[in-house]
Parts: C-alpha cells; sequence; structure tokens
C-alpha cells in the first residue's frame, strides 16, 4: 500500500480545512437565516397584534373614527361614526367624500383640513364643525385628524366627537352674554339717565334749601317784627282796662271782651315765638353749644308750668341718675323738653290727673329722655302724622302745630331723634335722643 506524499498529505490537509470553513460558514448563514426568519415571525406576529388592537379599538369605540384620503373620500369607518350620522353600517360610508355629510354652512371646514393636512403637511388639525345625518338634523362634532404614511400616499386618519351638548351650552352662554351685554348697555343708560335725573335733584335741592333758608328768614324777621307791635296792642288794651272806670268794665260784655283780647294777643304772641323758633333752628345751626344740666332745664320748666300743675292737680315726677349732663344749645335743650311736658300737660285725659314722668339715661354715647304721660293717646294713624308741620291732632284745645315739628327738627339737625310710643286712651312716651357729646363735659 503507497502512502501520500507529504505535498499530496498537506493538499489533503488544506482541502479538509476549506471543508470544515465552508460548513461553519453554512451552519453561521443557517443560524442567521433561522434567526431572521423567527425575527419576521416575531415582527408578524406584533404587526398581527397590532392590526387586532387597532380593530380592536377602531370598531369598538365610542367615538366615530374614519380614514380618509387627500381627496376626503372615505376608506375605512367604524360602527360609531355610521351611528352618530344615522346609518346602518359602516359600509354605507365606504368611497363616500365626507364632505357630503357637511352641512352647506360649514362645507370650507373641510377644505381647511384638506389644505392644512396634504397641501401644508401638517401633522394634525382639529375643529369644530356641524354634519347633517341622514335624516336631516345636525351632527355637532369636534374633528382631530391625523397625518399619517401608507403605501397608497399619505392618509387621514380622523376622529370624531359628538359635542352636542357643549354646543348647546355654548349657545346659551353666548345669548347669556348677548342679553347680559344688552342689559349692562340698557344700565349704562339707565345710570345716564339717573345720572341727568340726579343733578337735576341736586340743583333742584340746592335751590330748594335756598328757598327755606329765604323762607325761614323771612318767618324769622316777621315773628320778631311783628313781636313789637303785638306787645304795643297788649300794652294799650292793658292803659285802655286800667282808665276804665269800675262801673264801665262790669257794663255789658266790656270785660269779658277785655279778657279775650288779652288772651288773643298772649297766644298771638306765643305763635309768633313758636315761628322764630321754627326759623331759628335753622338760622342757628352754628349757635355755640354750652355745657347743659338736665336737671337744671327742667326744674325751670316746672316753675314755667306751676300754673298748670296746680289747675289740673297734676305731677311731673323727674328720675336722672347721675344728674346728667350734655353739651348742646341750651334754649334748644329747653324748647324740646317745654314742648314734650306741655303738651302731656295739655293733652291729658278728662277722666284722671295728669302724671308726666321724666326718665334719663345714656345709650351708646347718647343722652336718652324719655317724656312719658297718661293722658289721651295716640292711635296708630295720628302717630303717622305726629311731627309735621302745622298739623294738629286734637282740636279741643289751642295749639298750633308747630311744637312737635320744631323739637324734631331740633333734634334732627343736631343728629339726634325723636320717636313717639303711644296706646290710645292710655298715654304716650315721648323718647328724645340727643347727639353724643362732641366735648367731653366734667361730671358726665
Amino acid at each position: 500500500m503507497a502512502y501520500p506524499s507529504l505535498a499530496e498529505y498537506r493538499a489533503l490537509e488544506a482541502e479538509n480545512i476549506a471543508l470544515r470553513a465552508e460548513i461553519a460558514r453554512v451552519r453561521a448563514e443557517a443560524d442567521r437565516q433561522a434567526r431572521l426568519a423567527e425575527q419576521q415571525q416575531a415582527q408578524a406576529e406584533r404587526a398581527r397584534q397590532y392590526q387586532v388592537r387597532f380593530h380592536t379599538v377602531f370598531e369598538h369605540s365610542p367615538l366615530g373614527h374614519k380614514i380618509i384620503d387627500a381627496n376626503l373620500i372615505i376608506r375605512q369607518a367604524n360602527t360609531a361614526i355610521a351611528a352618530m350620522l344615522g346609518l346602518t353600517s359602516p359600509l354605507d360610508l365606504l368611497g363616500h367624500r365626507i364632505i357630503e355629510f357637511a352641512h352647506p354652512d360649514y362645507e370650507a371646514d373641510w377644505t381647511r383640513l384638506q389644505e392644512s393636512l396634504w397641501a401644508h403637511h401638517l401633522p394634525w388639525f382639529a375643529l369644530d364643525t356641524c354634519l347633517v345625518r341622514v335624516d336631516g338634523t345636525p351632527l355637532w362634532c369636534r374633528v382631530t385628524s391625523v397625518l399619517f404614511p401608507d403605501e397608497e400616499g399619505e392618509l387621514g386618519y380622523t376622529v370624531l366627537e359628538d359635542i352636542a351638548e357643549r354646543h348647546h351650552l355654548e349657545v346659551q352662554v353666548q345669548q347669556t352674554a348677548s342679553k347680559l351685554e344688552r342689559a349692562n348697555e340698557d344700565l349704562a343708560a339707565s345710570n345716564e339717565e339717573l345720572r341727568v335725573t340726579n343733578d337735576e335733584l341736586l340743583n333742584a335741592n340746592s335751590h330748594l334749601g335756598q328757598v327755606n333758608t329765604e323762607l325761614d328768614t323771612f318767618v324769622y324777621a316777621a315773628s320778631h317784627d311783628l313781636r313789637l307791635p303785638i306787645s304795643n296792642l297788649q300794652g294799650l288794651v292793658q292803659a285802655l282796662t286800667d282808665q276804665l272806670p269800675p262801673e264801665a268794665r262790669h257794663v255789658g260784655q266790656v270785660e269779658p271782651i277785655l279778657s279775650m283780647m288779652q288772651e288773643s294777643m298772649t297766644r298771638f304772641r306765643h305763635t309768633l315765638d313758636q315761628l322764630a323758633d321754627f326759623s331759628i333752628g335753622s338760622l342757628e345751626a352754628k349757635t355755640p353749644h354750652e355745657s347743659v344740666q338736665l336737671a337744671t332745664v327742667l326744674e325751670n320748666i316746672r316753675q314755667e308750668l306751676t300754673p298748670v300743675l296746680t289747675a289740673t292737680q297734676g305731677q311731673l315726677l323727674l328720675e336722672l341718675p347721675g344728674n346728667p349732663t350734655l353739651w348742646f344749645t341750651p334754649k334748644h335743650v329747653h324748647s324740646v323738653l317745654l314742648n314734650l311736658i306741655s303738651n302731656a300737660f295739655k293733652y291729658r285725659h278728662p277722666d284722671r290727673a295728669p302724671v308726666v314722668q321724666v326718665h334719663s339715661y345714656r345709650e351708646s354715647g347718647r343722652l336718652v329722655v324719655r317724656v312719658q304721660d297718661n293722658g289721651l293717646g295716640l292711635s296708630a294713624t295720628q302717630q303717622g302724622k305726629l311731627f309735621r308741620l302745622f298739623q294738629r291732632l286734637h282740636t279741643h284745645v289751642e295749639g298750633t302745630g308747630i311744637g312737635l315739628y320744631l323739637v324734631k327738627k331740633i333734634l334732627d339737625n343736631a343728629g339726634g331723634s325723636i320717636r313717639v310710643e303711644s296706646e290710645l286712651g292710655r298715654g304716650s312716651t315721648f323718647i328724645a335722643v340727643f347727639p353724643k357729646l362732641s366735648r367731653q363735659v366734667a361730671g358726665v
């Protein structure tokens, strides 16, 4: 048996190495092809899963889904969009242009969408628009379209959301805003009218204030100027009375007539005094205030009313805890309290002796004086008329109807108040509230 030569052996060895390398290469290629096949299979499986997921979402979404091309032709649609348009099957939409379902007033919306995606290549576009269902009713919807590549060219994946309720609310808001705007315009016009009216009222009030001031001045001057003639008449009547012989005064009605003349002039003088006080309430608005002892004022009033107290067997009871002092015009304090107390005796009840109680106390820094009587009392109707000028509620006694008006005017002008509590047949209580002290008074 002949053995291969060394050269042949080396050639065989080289061929064997080459064969092993080829086998390794073939195996590697086979492995690569197997891995590639596995990858392709995995990719195919993923693609299938994506298709299943997409199909599931596309078909079962409550929103309307469709795919359109550059000509707005519907390539694919789901059941929801068919139902939204009133169709029984999404197949009824395929091959139709979506613009066929657009409301005539909103066809331009789809042209804008078409240009934005396929002409300007925006990645997505959204708008609110109106479609028309097959039954002719409007369908307000929010349209969002996303551009994506396809082997047939770029397509638009479009989602439709029914916004009828939101649109209805927006319309209501817009209508409300329009009504509000009109209301604001009307209000502005009314405000302007009120401003003009207010200016006219201010001018009228200013004029009225001037007239009132002039009237107060006239009343004060007239009442002041008439006092001297009245005093002269009183003096002349008294002189005549003194000059008449006693036997002449007792002839016929001479003495009663002279007496009535004196009483009439006295009442006339009293009326003039009240008129002067009435007007001076305005003319002396800046009258300096002083420290006034309430007890002193009331004792002076008691002395003035002594004849009335004696004649009526009446009582004036004072309850003034702390000996109160107030900072006010003295004659105004006297006028207020004299009017209230003298009225209490004047309008006494015929079946009982008059009892007038004056009680004072502090409330929120103000001095309150209550004048309570057991007289005739006032009905609710009478109370409503009580503080009016020249208003007389009882005609069986003399009066001018100025006193209580003067009381209210004095207190109101100073920042105080007056009110009444009364029951017909049982009596009345007048509550006078004086203003807060504008100066700290010792002993208050």
